[in-house]
């Protein structure tokens, strides 16, 4: 990483603000042991999406870089990262009250963020039902790409 902390970029007090976020409260419990990043399936797809990272940027007060980033949208709400957390850091919590924050500052529209969480839920329907159209089809050899694409058609079957 070639890139170089500003200190007039940084906010001392960002940490502070997002432990007073609701569920917020225990993030200055975590001493960056990476379990959280470990444990998630998102940050194994998506590089740029690293639980730990975010919780280094909010504690060296990298406020608008953090804010500003689309890594805040990646997160799957699956919660093993505060599952797996041996501080009960509950980055899960974290990552909805960093998300009110952005809206708060205007970094991005409560539209927008509305349209996130929308698409969010629509992925995990979408999961859901391929989960049961594959448990539900009588051969081992279907190809889920093809049932994906038909169930995201609002069709039935092929």
């Amino acid at each position: 990483m070639d890139e170089k902390l500003r200190l007039h970029d940084l906010d001392p007090l960002f940490k502070e603000e997002v432990a007073r976020e609701p569920g917020c409260g225990h993030l200055l419990r975590c001493f960056s042991c990476g379990v959280c990043t470990a444990a998630c399936p998102v940050s194994e797809l998506e590089p740029e999406f690293s639980p730990s990272l975010i919780i280094r940027q909010i504690m060296y007060g990298l406020r608008t870089e953090l804010l500003s980033s689309a890594a805040l949208w990646h997160c799957a709400r699956c919660a093993r990262c505060s599952f797996q957390c041996p501080q009960d850091v509950r980055f899960l919590d974290i990552i909805e009250g960093l998300r009110r924050l952005a809206v708060r500052e205007g970094i991005i529209s409560p539209a927008r963020a509305a349209l996130l969480q929308q698409g969010e839920t629509l992925i995990q329907d979408l999961r859901r039902r391929l989960i049961k159209r594959i448990l539900a089809e009588a051969g081992e050899d279907g190809d889920p790409q093809e049932m994906l694409s038909h169930l995201m058609k609002g069709t039935d079957k092929p």
